[in-house]
């Protein structure tokens, strides 16, 4: 039996973006407490190599368990956390239609992580891709209609990993309730709710995005 005590959080030092964010929400939300640890990329390079033979994958974002177990990758993270916290669906028939939207937000990262190495490409990004995402996961949002949730009243982890990647593509400040009701509804109703609220307090208010340069 997985131990979720002593837990510890691996991720990157830049803030709240990239793919570390959606279990944090998650924790925080459950009321799960955890150490937050934020590595340099030389740090990461050193731990990477000491988990190796206990955790082949050795990939971030990264989750250690009290029984010393590692748990990794951000959709696996995600899925691990709901089964456990008990954010996951009830039936297989909405379990597969989680799994989907998770695997869709992954798809929404991999487009918007590009601008981390080509910041010049913002622009066709946020014209082609983003209205791409947007107008998907209305949707889908749109699918269980009783709201506000993907699966309707039940939240799921799938929600928090929406929610994540909503805010880092600058999508939240731009929300329509009128051409994205579903989305706006979603959005409104999580950050309401009461530790996920407290929480994103604590975000910075100017938060720079990230530049990875290639030279």
């Amino acid at each position: 039996m997985t131990v979720l005590t002593n837990l510890k959080y691996y991720y990157l030092n830049i803030g709240t973006q990239g793919r570390g964010e959606p279990a944090r929400l998650l924790l925080h939300d459950a009321g799960v407490p955890f150490e937050d640890i934020r590595l340099e990329f030389p740090d990461w390079f050193a731990l990477k190599h000491e988990i190796m033979n206990d955790y082949p994958a050795a990939a971030l974002p990264l989750l250690k368990t009290g029984d010393g177990e590692y748990h990794g990758l951000s959709g696996p993270l995600m899925r691990f956390l709901g089964r456990e916290l008990g954010y996951d669906a009830t039936s297989k028939k909405e379990a597969r239609f989680v799994e989907q939207v998770s695997d869709l937000v992954g798809d929404w990262y991999q487009d918007y992580i590009r601008l981390f190495f080509q910041p010049d490409q913002k622009d066709f990004h946020n014209k082609h891709f983003r209205n791409l995402h947007i107008e998907r996961f209305e949707r889908l949002y749109g699918h269980h209609n009783d709201g506000p949730y993907v699966l309707g009243s039940q939240i799921t982890y799938a929600d928090f990993s929406v929610y994540a990647i909503l805010r880092q593509d600058r999508v939240l400040e731009s929300l329509d309730k009128k051409e994205n009701p579903n989305l706006y509804r979603f959005v409104k109703e999580f950050e309401e709710r009461k530790n996920i609220k407290e929480y994103i307090a604590s975000f910075p208010k100017d938060e720079e995005p990230i530049v990875v340069p290639l030279d």
